[in-house]
Order: C-alpha cells, then structure tokens, then sequence
C-alpha cells in the first residue's frame, strides 16, 4: 500500500485524515496500515511521521501512550537489556513527544511483533489517527 501512491486504501486513510474521521476507521485496519507504513514507507518518513503524531497528542494522551509503551518495554526487558534501559530512563507522567517516539521506534526495530501486538490492541497509540496521518503524509510527499 505504502508502495503504491495510487493505493485505494491509500487514497481513503488520507481522506479520514482530512476530515477529521480516523476514528471512525476499524482498528485491525488501521493497524495493518500501520504495518504497512512500517515495513513499506521511506525510513525517514516513517520516523517524522512517528515524531510528529506524538507531538500532535493532548498531553493526557501522550501519558497514555508513554505508558502503555514502556510496559510493553518491561515486557521483553528481561530478554533486551537495552529495552530495560530505555523503560527505566522514562518516566510517562513527564515523558516528551520525543521521548515517546524513541521508544515507539525501538519497539518497532527491535521488537517487530511486540509492535504489531501494540497497534492491533490499539489503545492510546491511537492506531487510526496514525494510520491517516501517515497516509495523508505519504501522498503529500508524492506530491499528492
């Protein structure tokens, strides 16, 4: 999908985007755009898209997500000494959009299926807003 500028599911996430409806997209949906933009998108866009849904977060949200990230880094800390590293240093009451991202990131790249669990529990990540936004920001850099 993340491939394919003229991807009709594409096409639909970025338009929940635009009016304001990702909630309204089904959460195993969303989840595999999700996926999709993981696995498919630029890197680099990936990362900013990342970065930039996070900041976008009322802050009781980012506490949310902040949150339900680290547990799942608690989760496999006993197997990752560097996710044990990552959840102790961060603290969800008072944790940044950046912050939050990192983890997202190293939870993405290290713990591929912890991740893929994340977005299809849904949960505070709010999967559907990421699932458009990464749409609506895909096309744009398509020029569309």
């Amino acid at each position: 999908m993340f491939n394919d500028p003229n991807h009709p599911d594409l096409q639909r996430l970025a338009q929940h985007h635009d009016a304001g409806t990702h909630d309204q997209i089904p959460a195993q949906e969303a989840a595999a755009a999700v996926v999709a933009f993981h696995e498919q998108a630029d890197p680099q866009i990936v990362q900013q898209v990342t970065a930039q849904h996070y900041e976008n977060m009322a802050p009781a949200q980012l506490q949310q997500a902040a949150q339900q990230l680290k547990d799942k880094l608690a989760d496999v800390a006993g197997t990752s000494p560097a996710a044990a590293q990552l959840a102790a240093s961060i603290d969800p009451a008072t944790a940044t959009p950046q912050q939050v991202a990192a983890m997202h990131h190293f939870i993405l790249k290290e713990h591929p299926e912890v991740m893929r669990g994340l977005l299809i529990g849904g949960g505070a990540i709010a999967v559907g807003a990421l699932a458009a936004f990464a749409a609506r920001r895909y096309l744009a850099s398509h020029g569309r």
